[in-house]
């Protein structure tokens, strides 16, 4: 709560500042806080104000402003640099880590990404483009080429020299060794380069047994490397065994949780940039193709009921209910998405309790679309595929697809909202969403969806 107190006088003091035109004030307010408490924050602001408060930054403390975009999912934070100056925008770029850059550019437009390279200088702009040539979710692509490395041949001495002398190096936990061709042929933690006789070179202490990683191995391989010989850095060589980069335990971590993530959802058949993008219109695109496949099940089921019916098993007019799986099938893996959202985005801070509700309604308006979607299918089908089964009910045909189509579209919805809000209301409480949710969804959305047919079936049927 003093937290969240903290952030509500400090967003109010940046739109006083922001309102009244007191750059430097507000400038100078910024750099007392830290930009891992900062990025949170920007979510709160109006977007004309997120993209105001960036772009001064940029202009006036665009080290500042490139340490906050860091913080930020890159998906978000290329919406918010292209939405600055192309000049503003490269001058944040500028003072990132190349890794992190090439990550960003890789998510803008490719025209102004170019145009924002173009402004950058040259030294820079080469190295994320010698980045951005690497595929997606490669060691290359998130390496950082600001490698710090001494030839074998080096004395202690003269390596503790050089290592004071460069500033610069990125995150030295480890000191690399190579040979005349930069091959990569050793390593020295910190603790043996102290304590080892500085008239000793460097090849004769280094480990050569070397963990290290291609340019092409895949991230998430990366991530268990280092994870498995508890590594806080993993060099990168190319084919030929050169060193050409290095991986630091920061981006190993983000890895690794942008792996768990993905997989988490993909588990659901979801995937984390719908939570980013924020949009019903996208969230819909990706999921329409993948609940064909319960929907196809779904009528095979109920043309198992009549096949059944058939031979005595069950009397006829039971046929409807044989579309009761397709409907609570429907409704549960949707609420198994939406419910798979707002926990895992709960889980890893992406989404909080004030932004919930946004995340919220867009999984209604991405169910209202699905129900409209799958309800008129199922409408369609069941009046074209069982026919003859449904018109031996005595009740006209259009009457019976209708109210199946209608069936699996409140099933949908509600599936929707007590997948979203169930979490919401376990965290309220105080009990872990991750542990809880599953079983209220599941069985809330059967007891519901079966309920809501049922009545509508008893109230259509009687009339």
């Amino acid at each position: 709560m003093a937290r969240d107190a903290k952030q509500i006088v400090l967003l109010d003091s940046l739109r006083k500042l922001q309102r009244r035109g007191a750059t430097a004030h507000l400038v100078n307010l910024l750099q007392k806080v830290r930009p891992a408490d900062i990025a949170p924050m920007l979510q709160y602001l109006a977007e004309q104000e997120r993209i105001g408060l960036v772009a001064v930054l940029a202009d006036k403390a665009p080290s500042l402003a490139s340490r906050i975009i860091g913080e930020i999912h890159p998906v978000q934070a290329a919406e918010l640099l292209s939405a600055l100056p192309a000049e503003s925008a490269a001058r944040v770029l500028q003072e990132l880590p190349s890794d992190d850059a090439a990550q960003f550019v890789s998510e803008l437009p490719a025209e102004f990404g170019q145009r924002l390279l173009s402004l950058m200088k040259g030294e820079e702009a080469a190295e994320v483009q010698e980045l951005l040539v690497y595929s997606e979710e490669t060691a290359g692509r998130i390496m950082t080429p600001d490698v710090f490395a001494l030839h074998e041949d080096t004395l202690v001495e003269d390596a503790i020299r050089a290592l004071q002398q460069n500033k610069e190096a990125e995150m030295v936990f480890y000191l690399y060794v190579v040979d005349d061709r930069n091959h990569l042929v050793g390593v020295l933690s910190l603790r043996q380069l102290l304590l080892n006789d500085p008239k000793v070179r460097l090849k004769e202490i280094m480990t050569t047994d070397v963990i290290r990683v291609r340019t092409d191995t895949d991230q998430e391989e990366v991530a268990r490397v280092a994870s498995k010989y508890d590594l806080l850095a993993v060099p990168v060589v190319d084919d030929h065994n050169k060193l050409v980069g290095i991986i630091t335990i920061d981006d190993v971590i983000d890895v690794a949780r942008e792996e768990a993530t993905e997989d988490f959802y993909k588990m659901a058949g979801t995937s984390d940039e719908e939570r980013l993008t924020l949009s019903a219109a996208r969230s819909v695109r990706s999921r329409l193709p993948w609940f064909f496949a319960t929907f196809v099940g779904g009528l095979a089921v109920a043309g198992m009921v009549y096949a059944f019916s058939g031979g005595g098993v069950f009397p006829r007019s039971v046929m409807l209910a044989g579309f009761i799986p397709v409907i609570l099938g429907m409704g549960g893996n949707l609420g198994t998405q939406s419910s798979t959202i707002i926990v895992r985005g709960l889980a890893t801070g992406r989404i909080d309790m004030r932004q919930v509700w946004r995340v919220i309604l867009k999984e209604l308006r991405t169910a209202v679309v699905l129900g409209m979607v799958y309800g008129g299918l199922l409408a369609v089908a069941a009046a074209i595929l069982y026919r003859r089964p449904l018109s031996q009910s005595g009740h006209p045909l259009s009457t019976l697809a209708i109210l199946l189509g209608v069936s699996l579209f409140c099933s949908m919805m509600i599936a929707a909202s007590i997948g979203s809000l169930v979490p919401v209301v376990l965290q309220r409480v105080g009990i872990d969403p991750a542990v809880a949710t599953a079983p209220f969804v599941t069985t809330s959305v059967d007891v519901l969806g079966s309920l809501v047919f049922l009545s509508l079936s008893s109230r259509i049927l009687s009339a």
